[in-house]
């Protein structure tokens, strides 16, 4: 399934996530324009996250060889591979994004996407260090995001769609999709095993889902209850939480004074 939407009703628009997918356009722009300009080589030896060339970096010891291998491994995550890479990638960050920024708050938040996409690296550097295959994508931070969602919201109704075996549009919730999504992963590892490879991460996007449900456990250790969010079910709504919502409606249009939990 392809998701479109969820059903979180959250009080602050999500501005760290509207910047983050900036970014990553951006990004992708500029690495379009290398590859226009024939600078193929340099954007792939220089920018990207490469297992063997991370380690060995480290092995030399030389502060500029392992901070500039450190370097690459934020760079990578702001590079894509296509336009459908990115385009996957910035959708998953946009329905998703929303109620984890809320919930976090908008530093943590920030500091949680890129510490789950260093997590995601370094999973799939040690799963293969001498690999010498170039690694770029933001699929491990946004699996880092999945995997905060899933702990924090896994009540939320997905919608989307299903293009086989007939196009369908369907509603399933958090916990199911989520779930589904982490199987196909360790699937796609499995089925790796023995042969060339897909081409996918595949352990960049466990790494980096196990590590974001493992600091969305701290934040809900931290503060076990909040509102910043709300699951919206128009069928099912009481007085209580159609207060709630309007009162999420009425922090929207003044987000500025509003107290993240």
């Amino acid at each position: 399934m392809f998701p479109i939407k969820d059903n979180l009703r959250c009080s602050s628009p999500a501005t760290v996530t509207t910047w983050l997918i900036v970014l990553n356009v951006l990004a992708f722009l500029w690495e379009v324009g290398m590859l226009v300009s024939g600078r193929q080589a340099e954007l792939f030896g220089t920018y990207l996250m490469v297992p063997h060339d991370f380690f060995a970096a480290f092995a030399t010891g030389t502060p500029a060889d392992m901070g500039w291998a450190c370097v690459t491994v934020f760079a990578s995550m702001f590079l894509h591979g296509s336009f459908g890479h990115i385009f996957g990638n910035m959708f998953f960050l946009y329905i998703f994004g929303k109620g984890m920024e809320n919930r976090l708050g908008k530093w943590w938040y920030l500091a949680f996407y890129l510490f789950a996409g260093v997590a995601a690296a370094l999973c799939h550097a040690f799963s293969d260090p001498s690999s010498t295959v170039p690694t770029l994508g933001a699929s491990g931070a946004i699996a880092g995001v999945l995997g905060g969602y899933l702990l924090l919201w896994p009540t939320a109704t997905i919608s989307g769609f299903y293009v086989a075996p007939a196009p369908a549009y369907v509603h399933t919730k958090a916990y199911w999709f989520l779930v589904g999504w982490m199987v196909m992963q360790f699937s796609g590892v499995l089925d790796a095993i023995g042969s060339v490879g897909s081409g996918v991460a595949y352990w960049a996007h466990i790494g980096g889902f196990i590590s974001g449900f493992i600091l969305a456990a701290v934040a809900k250790i931290v503060q076990p209850v909040s509102e910043v969010c709300i699951v919206h079910n128009s069928e099912c709504d009481t007085p209580a939480d159609k207060a709630k919502e309007a009162a999420l409606k009425k922090g929207k249009r003044r987000w500025f004074s509003f107290k993240k939990a």
